[in-house]
């Protein structure tokens, strides 16, 4: 799709997300779309008045607040805050203190602040306009409100983070995946966004870009000697070196510039992310933050030695608990059940929840209330929305076997679930089991067939399962009665076939496939008999379409994609890599319209459709 197309949608979608759309709620009660979040919890922000001294905790909000730094005064501390839902950057007043307040309100993601030298202009990133791109917009933290304000000044299809003014304000560095895909390199523009340069060529990440206090190196962190190391360079990109040997630091991330030209930076030590910093050529390295907690992305105020960055807050290892006491493994992501970002969107039609959760594939049954999902592939459990009586129900027949996407019955009797390989190819051992809602009479819908057999759906009207299986060599869809018994090929085709999901009417299934290139979403009609007929392609955007479910009408489509790019670079999210095709995307069936419903850095995925009780 078109850059300029995409933004369109994104525009329409900002607006219909902040309620100026013609929604209603459905005659048949709220609908929420659930979702798989995989993202950490409830980071807070840190001040550090002195090195190694207990820090004092700026925000206490169970969310995520990420990505601190001061104004040139030293009064202001604005941050990115996940507190609305999405990433939006709020500021917090240290003289006169008080709640935060917000500085942009957008339904997009708002992150990565830099102010300007003179504290009128802040840079950031944002994904308004399709991707992420900086922008630049006046700094006014007590109003009136300058968000309407923000210009583009990237505009570019790739990926733009971490913008970073000059000490003189004329420059902006910035680190960009616009030359290859899960790649970053470091760029220098004007601070108007003309005027673009490359200044790093290296595989791998080089990121996060820092100036030193005086303006004659940019400090950024790079994998082209393997792990991260921390390098530095002139501003025009010439004399790059690392500034520790390589194995001093083996894991260095977020440079940042400290008082009397020092440079601060992220580093792992034993296991832990603490605060580090160290003189320009390597030498005098201390320690800045306590040992209490994982530290990372440091900001320093130069004048008074004041440090900010971010760290877990309470809760952040909270583990994921049975009725009967036992502990589950959740994603293996820490973090409670329901993530706390539920959000209310407005589609053209009708108004709707978003409710992102820490298990895999979940899915409502609206008979019973209750939702199942994957815990971490070991089993499968369900749920009320909110987490609460959460119960194991099901466990994989054998040793070391991971079970995953499960389904519901229409009747909400049974649940049906692949048991084998969460990625296995042709040739890997699949197989789908049935049973019934609280474990009971599990049985093995495909034991004798053989090959990959995944992703049940039972159809609406009661008559079969739909799945997809490599059985005849090829990864295609079928379909197959309750019992396992008349499996029927549906597709026929060399690409990959897979991921299929029924219509409420049970009279077509949307699917997923490779044939064209890279995985895209098709709808095929089945006669009343469940023959095929009709085939047709209904995305086509760079990058993974994936995960297909109609909506309770059958009107709509929600699905993951990657079509927004990556919104942060890779490494500065350990653990929690972000998004492989990572946002949540709703497509009207009858004439295309794409509304895109998340926008964060993490990964958002297998979304399901439901009507609450």
């Amino acid at each position: 799709m078109e850059r300029k197309g995409l933004r369109v949608i994104l525009v329409l979608a900002a607006c219909l997300a902040a309620g100026e759309g013609v929604g209603n709620t459905p005659a048949w009660g709220r609908e929420a779309i659930f979702y798989t979040a995989i993202r950490p919890a409830n980071w807070d922000i840190y001040l550090f008045e002195r090195p190694e001294k207990p820090p004092r905790r700026l925000t206490t909000h169970p969310a995520l607040d990420y990505n601190a730094v001061f104004s040139p005064d030293g009064r202001w501390v604005v941050f990115c805050s996940e507190r609305r839902g999405n990433p939006d950057l709020f500021v917090l007043d240290l003289v006169n203190p008080g709640p935060p307040r917000p500085l942009t309100e957008s339904p997009a993601m708002e992150d990565a602040p830099s102010i300007s030298p003179d504290g009128k202009t802040i840079a950031f990133v944002s994904s308004r306009e399709g991707n992420a791109d900086i922008f630049v917009m006046p700094f006014r933290p007590e109003g009136p409100p300058a968000e309407k304000e923000a210009v583009n000044i990237t505009r570019h299809r790739g990926g733009d983070f971490n913008p970073a003014f000059s000490p003189d304000g004329r420059f902006i560095a910035f680190s960009s995946d616009r030359d290859q895909y899960h790649a970053s390199e470091i760029y220098v523009m004007k601070a108007d966004g003309s005027a673009p340069t490359r200044l790093t060529q290296a595989p791998g990440w080089d990121g996060s870009p820092a100036w030193s206090g005086d303006g004659k190196r940019i400090f950024f962190y790079s994998q082209r000697q393997g792990g991260l190391h921390l390098y530095s360079m002139n501003p025009d990109g010439a004399d790059q070196q690392p500034v520790f040997p390589r194995f001093n630091f083996p894991e260095t991330l977020s440079p940042a510039s400290a008082t009397a030209g020092r440079i601060g930076f992220s580093s792992r030590d034993n296991g832990v992310w603490q605060i580090f910093s160290a003189l320009p050529n390597g030498a005098d390295q201390q320690l800045e933050s306590d040992r209490a907690r994982h530290y990372w992305a440091p900001a320093f105020h130069p004048a008074t030695g004041r440090m900010v960055c971010h760290g877990p807050g309470d809760g952040q290892e909270a583990p994921l608990i049975l009725e009967d006491g036992a502990r589950l493994e959740g994603t293996g992501v820490p973090g409670p059940f329901l993530v706390d970002n539920t959000a209310r969107v407005t589609l053209p039609d009708r108004d709707m929840e978003l409710r992102a959760v820490r298990t895999a594939f979940p899915s409502l049954d609206p008979s019973s209330g209750l939702l199942v999902g994957a815990d971490h592939f070991k089993s499968i459990v369900t749920s009320k929305p909110d987490g609460t009586e959460l119960r194991q129900v099901f466990q994989p027949p054998g040793p070391r076997q991971s079970t995953w996407g499960p389904a519901w019955s229409p009747d909400g009797r049974w649940i049906a679930a692949s048991v084998g390989p969460t990625f296995a190819g042709v040739g890997g051992r699949v197989d789908i089991w049935k049973f019934r809602s609280d474990g009971r009479d599990a049985v093995n819908l495909t034991g004798g067939s053989g090959g990959s057999n995944g992703f049940p759906y039972f159809s609406p009207d009661g008559r079969w399962i739909v799945f997809r299986s490599d059985r005849d060599g090829n990864m295609e869809i079928y379909r197959m009665n309750l019992d396992g018994t008349n499996p029927v090929r549906l597709t026929r085709h060399e690409g990959v076939d897979t991921m299929p999901a029924f219509a409420p009417a049970s009279d077509r299934i949307a699917f997923v496939s490779r044939r064209e290139g890279d995985f895209e979403i098709y709808t095929l009609a089945l006669g009343a008999d469940g023959t095929p007929g009709e085939l047709l392609r209904i995305t086509n955007s760079p990058g993974h379409d994936m995960h297909p479910k109609f909506s309770p009408d059958g009107k709509w489509i929600v699905f993951a994609s990657e079509r927004g790019g990556l919104n942060d670079e890779e490494p500065l999210i350990p653990v929690f890599n972000p998004q492989p095709y990572g946002e949540i995307f709703a497509l009207r069936l009858s004439d295309g319209l794409t509304v895109r419903l998340t926008h964060n850095k993490w990964e958002d995925g297998v979304p399901s459709w439901a009507i609450l009780p």
